[in-house]
C-alpha cells in the first residue's frame, strides 16, 4: 500500500529499538526534536510495519507498533481534548508537550521488553 508519510525531523529507521531510544531520550529531556514530531514519526512506524510483508511480526515488533499507535492517537486526544478549534488553527505544534508521566509509562512499556 502506499502511504503518505508523516515529514518528520526525526530521520532514524522505523524499528522497535530506535522508539525505545527516543522514548527514553524524551523521559530523560535529552531529545532535540519536538513531541510533534515523534508523534508523526510514531505513525510512520506503524505505516512502515502495516507494510511489512511479511506474515507476522514478532512480539517486540508488536508491542512497539501498538505503543507508537497509542503515542500517535493520544497526541491527537490531547489535542482535541486541550484546545479549542480556534487555539488549534494558530497553535506552534512543536510546542505542545503531552504529559511526562505518559512519556515514562510508554517507555518502561518497551524497556521491560527487552
Amino acid at each position: 500500500m502506499n502511504w503518505n508519510w508523516n515529514e518528520t525531523s526525526i530521520t532514524l529507521a522505523y524499528t522497535p529499538e530506535n522508539l525505545k531510544d527516543l522514548l527514553n531520550k524524551v523521559c530523560n529531556k535529552e531529545n532535540s526534536f519536538s513531541q510533534f514530531d515523534f508523534s508523526k514519526w510514531c505513525d510512520n512506524l506503524t505505516m512502515f510495519f502495516d507494510d511489512d510483508e511479511r506474515e507476522e511480526l514478532n512480539e517486540f515488533e508488536t508491542l512497539a507498533t501498538w505503543v507508537a499507535t497509542d503515542i500517535e492517537a493520544q497526541w491527537d486526544l490531547f489535542l482535541i481534548n486541550t484546545y479549542s478549534s480556534k487555539i488549534l488553527q494558530d497553535l506552534d505544534l512543536t510546542k505542545v508537550e503531552l504529559p511526562h508521566q505518559w512519556w515514562i509509562q510508554w517507555s518502561e512499556e518497551m524497556n521491560e521488553a527487552l
